[in-house]
């Protein structure tokens, strides 16, 4: 009841700071009046900017106190568990792509339970029934953080328990995030950055290690140019900046010329008709018409993005994506007030289906 009570009066003090209510208001008293004040930005800055300070100094008593953050044991074993690598109709790419990203990750025995010593293996077969359905996002997620922990975890075991993560608006990123690294919304090491887009932030909690990745200019199936005419925003060149991050370092010069793939697609003119059918899903024209009828093109849509995914991590990964440190990064903890934006993954899930299958042209 009394940490209860702390939060409700440190919420009162914001809003009567903010000028958003009174304090009688906030309790019921009296009828709430909004009020406009001119310095309200700056008020809200400066609680999220205290609220940072606050969160902080949790963290490095907790470091003191219970050790969570510390690094992990020396001593692990591998190669005690596997990966389900049968292929089924949710995970087709199993056993046919030969560079698909696989993890030897360490865990505990409960939530106040010591380390297991031995490896627990997963892959992307676990991430997708963690997810509910395959998508590119899934694994470009998960191949990105297999190039990083390569770069954390030289001998080659993930430690979940001392990782954080920050990706874009989309619940796949997000999803693929949350299994790999462990990570909780709630307790604020998984956070969702509008500003990355496709591109991926982790750091190790216990030595603030800090990389980002993204895809190498040629992966992507999103135009920079939509169909309509308008930058395809979530998507800038993978180059100098991978994303509209406002921590995000510029690439090493070294590594400028490396920043898109050596191999050539072998029918770009299919990746092209993937690209142009995810903007027209995706989008609608000027007087609001939908271009292309979901039901018309499901099919060919998904033997599309089979199709990419297949030759995409036929591969190795650093030939498909890339990764760059982060220097002297601080974590920020996420603001507290609700996040909301509209998902458009599950829109076509009532179409009906064909009295038979299509056949591909391909």
């Amino acid at each position: 009841m009394g940490m209860e009570k702390d939060r409700r009066e440190d919420r009162r003090k914001f809003l009567k700071g903010a000028g958003l209510a009174s304090a009688a208001a906030l309790l019921g008293a009296v009828p709430f009046v909004h009020a406009e004040p001119e310095n309200k930005e700056s008020a809200i800055a400066e609680h999220w900017a205290a609220k940072q300070k606050e969160y902080e100094a949790l963290e490095e008593k907790a470091r003191k106190e219970y050790k969570p953050f510390d690094s992990p044991p020396k001593y692990v074993y591998r190669g005690t568990d596997f990966t389900d690598n049968t292929p089924t109709f949710y995970a087709p790419l199993q056993e046919e792509c030969k560079y698909l990203p696989e993890f030897q990750s360490i865990f505990t025995a409960g939530t106040a339970g010591q380390y297991f010593k031995h490896t627990l293996k997963f892959g992307m077969k676990d991430i997708i029934r963690f997810h509910g359905h395959s998508c590119e996002a899934l694994y470009y997620t998960a191949a990105i953080c297999r190039l990083i922990f390569d770069r954390m975890f030289p001998n080659g075991v993930v430690d979940r328990t001392i990782l954080r993560g920050r990706g874009g608006e989309s619940p796949c990123i997000t999803d693929s995030l949350t299994y790999i690294t462990g990570g909780r919304i709630h307790f604020g090491n998984i956070v969702v950055d509008l500003s990355l887009g496709h591109a991926v932030v982790l750091q190790r909690i216990d030595n603030q290690e800090t990389w980002m990745g993204a895809w190498k200019d040629g992966i992507q199936s999103w135009n920079a140019m939509t169909v309509f005419g308008e930058p395809n925003k979530p998507n800038p060149s993978p180059y100098k900046r991978w994303s509209a991050w406002k921590h995000e370092p510029d690439t090493p010069s070294e590594q400028v010329g490396d920043c898109k793939i050596k191999w050539k697609y072998s029918q770009p003119e299919l990746l092209q008709r993937l690209r142009d059918l995810k903007d027209n899903l995706k989008y609608v024209s000027k007087d609001g018409r939908q271009t292309v009828d979901p039901n018309k093109v499901r099919e060919e849509f998904e033997w599309l993005q089979y199709r990419h995914l297949r030759e995409v991590f036929s591969h190795p990964l650093e030939e498909c994506f890339q990764i760059k440190k982060v220097p002297d990064y601080k974590w920020e903890y996420p603001h507290c007030e609700p996040l909301w934006v509209a998902r458009f993954d599950q829109r076509s899930k009532w179409a009906p289906f064909e009295a038979r299958p299509a056949k591909a042209s391909r």
